[in-house]
């Protein structure tokens, strides 16, 4: 294990109980939860159910991806320290102060200063110990990354299996509005999407709370807002988180979803701002 400190042991506990959680629970849950659409939709009152799982399911998974980032911040960080270390180690190494300075001896000069070998030797065992900590911080930089980019794929399949659920649920939305014979079955499907997308404050239409405002890794501050999409873009509404910058322009969309509560979207949207606005 690199250095006594363990850094790569403590992320190693921390990743694998993510991962234990993610292949003991939530993807079980997410594959239980498509299954219901195998046969036939399923009723109403199901697909609300069904959309509050994902929903929780979902929430779950942006935390484990929140201390998946957390802990890749972290190594980058010491990659930059190490970087900057290393820098000044090969300066030091490239020590220009001569061992012995003066003029030959005479009658008028003689030796002025000189380094006792004791001193090199310190000097010497010092950079040497410095090399050998950044070697061994670098280890552990490796090892955290390593360890980070496993967790990664079991994330995506999981959300990959979520957004299934996601689109099977519109489908059934949908297949109940194009059936609906008379203004009961109209209600209905009216009552079944203000369960799935309730009225909420949405940074548009409401006063913006805290979550509504995000400053970015780059620095940046931006203002998220929920939007709907145009109608004609299908029989169902679907929602769309989407930043602002400084002037109102909306620079980033997320992904258009039909069952997505609010904070999913908005915390999906924060993973896209850090990685993809410069």
């Amino acid at each position: 294990m690199a250095l006594n400190s363990k850094i790569s042991l403590i992320v190693a506990n921390q990743l694998g109980k993510i991962e234990g959680e993610l292949q003991a629970k939530v993807q079980s849950e997410a594959t239980r939860i498509l299954n219901k659409f195998a046969n036939q939709c399923p009723t109403t009152n199901e697909l609300v159910v069904i959309v509050n799982t994902r929903n929780s399911l979902l929430r779950g998974i942006n935390q484990f991806q929140k201390t998946s980032n957390r802990f890749s911040s972290f190594a980058n960080t010491i990659r930059n320290a190490i970087s900057v270390a290393r820098r000044v180690l090969s300066l030091l190494l490239v020590n220009p102060t001569p061992v012995a300075t003066g003029i030959p001896p005479s009658d008028y000069g003689g030796l002025a200063t000189a380094k006792t070998a004791g001193q090199l030797t310190s000097l010497a065992n010092r950079l040497y110990k410095i090399n050998r900590i950044l070697e061994e911080l670098e280890g552990d930089v490796n090892s955290i990354e390593r360890l980070v980019s496993g967790v990664t794929p079991g994330l995506d399949n999981i959300r990959d299996i979520l957004q299934s659920v996601n689109e099977k649920t519109q489908d059934c939305v949908e297949q109940q509005s194009s059936d609906s014979e008379n203004d009961t079955d109209a209600q209905n499907i009216k009552d079944l999407l203000n369960k799935i997308q309730p009225l909420e404050n949405t940074g548009s239409e409401g006063t913006p709370n805290e979550e509504y405002f995000y400053k970015a890794a780059n620095g940046k501050n931006y203002t998220l807002a929920i939007i709907q999409e145009k109608q004609g873009e299908g029989p169902v509404p679907r929602r769309i988180a989407v930043a602002k910058d400084n002037l109102g322009v909306i620079i980033l969309r997320g992904q258009p979803s039909f069952s997505s509560d609010t904070q999913v979207l908005l915390d999906e949207l924060k993973f896209r701002i850090d990685n993809q606005l410069p």
